[in-house]
């Protein structure tokens, strides 16, 4: 403090004086930032470290510089802590069963009305609906693995299932016909391209100012400084297009009179639902197309990455695997069997189960 102001006192030059009043500005602006996240914010009263409830950049830290072990310093927190914990200035982990039910819906009702409209009506009837869509592309899959049978070739089954998830999604969203499945590596640039992404989401969190200076840039620029994007933004058109298709179809058959019929299009059963019209603005649902094809793949592909490896790798665990699906996969593939009936196959189940708890799935 004594620096600035002795900054300010020195001959009198406008540029010194400005840059010291800013300094100074900062300075009185952070602290009471800090004293208020940590005496009068709504979580102040929850225990934590001090930096973490103070500022971001003790959980970017250990996001960005340590590659995500921020998941494992919040378990050292909760031995220290308790079952609650403030792990940033906004945000709370809470290492408690007993709240569970508290926190996620288990049930068909809903105690909140607080939640992305989105998925308003999606529902085991609805993910019934869109099985024959998974169907469709597991057969494809599985029909390019045979086909490599036996020729030496390593496939990468991270790419293979990255092109499954975003096919799946690509098809469920936008009724879009590009496949990744039929590419020759399996779109290994996608693959590529979330990890570059899910890699930069802790320095785009941190500064989000980043997005905003991108979204100056002209697309023709982008592409041209990374052309991997192409299907990325490409996905955006073609959903806005299929968006636009819909609502004209539902205009058409108002105006008839007619009601519009079913379809494993996302977009066209929101639509079509009664969800309000600010909800659904082009813009809005080409935005969450882009969402769910990045997140939704990623995921999944994990998972599946992850439960091939497990029963590759135990062989008493994939031989008892193949023991219990003789029957529903008995007249495969001529008759494939229901998510319904899989279910009931109870080291099925249990491989699912146990995989989604080791994965490790950080919050990026």
């Amino acid at each position: 403090m004594d620096f600035v102001l002795g900054y300010l006192t020195t001959d009198f030059n406008p540029l010194r004086t400005v840059a010291g009043l800013a300094t100074l500005a900062l300075i009185l602006y952070l602290l009471g930032l800090f004293i208020y996240r940590l005496n009068f914010h709504p979580l102040a009263k929850f225990p934590g470290p001090k930096a973490a409830a103070a500022t971001f950049w003790y959980e970017f830290y250990y996001h960005w510089w340590l590659q995500g072990q921020y998941i494992f310093e919040i378990e050292k927190m909760h031995n220290k802590y308790g079952p609650i914990v403030r792990v940033n200035p906004d945000e709370l982990s809470i290492h408690d069963p007993a709240v569970y039910n508290e926190i996620y819906v288990i049930e068909s009702k809903r105690r909140t009305e607080n939640y992305n409209l989105l998925f308003q009506g999606t529902d085991f009837e609805g993910i019934s609906r869109l099985e024959p869509v998974i169907v469709q592309f597991v057969k494809k899959l599985v029909a390019r693995l045979e086909l490599l049978k036996g020729t030496d070739t390593v496939v990468h089954l991270n790419h293979a299932f990255n092109a499954l998830t975003r096919d799946v999604i690509n098809k469920t969203c936008c009724d879009d016909e590009e496949v990744l499945l039929d590419d020759p590596k399996f779109g290994s640039w996608w693959s590529d391209f979330i990890r570059n992404f899910t890699t930069a989401l802790p320095l785009i969190s941190a500064f989000p100012i980043i997005i905003r200076i991108a979204s100056m840039v002209p697309e023709s620029i982008v592409l041209w400084v990374y052309p991997q994007l192409q299907s990325f933004t490409g996905l955006r058109q073609i959903a806005m297009k299929r968006i636009a298709d819909a609502k004209q179809e539902k205009l058409d058959n108002d105006r008839k009179g007619t009601q519009t019929g079913d379809s494993t299009s996302l977009f066209r059963y929101i639509i079509n639902s009664d969800m309000p019209e600010s909800e659904r603005s082009n813009e809005r649902l080409a935005k969450e197309a882009q969402i769910l094809l990045t997140a939704g793949s990623q995921s999944t592909s994990l998972a599946l990455s992850h439960a091939s490896y497990f029963i590759l790798a135990n062989r008493s665990l994939r031989s008892r695997l193949e023991k219990e699906l003789e029957v529903p996969m008995s007249r495969y593939p001529e008759v494939v069997p229901t998510w319904a009936e899989l279910e009931k196959v109870p080291i099925l189940q249990a491989i699912i189960k146990e995989t989604l708890r080791l994965v490790f799935l950080s919050r990026y």
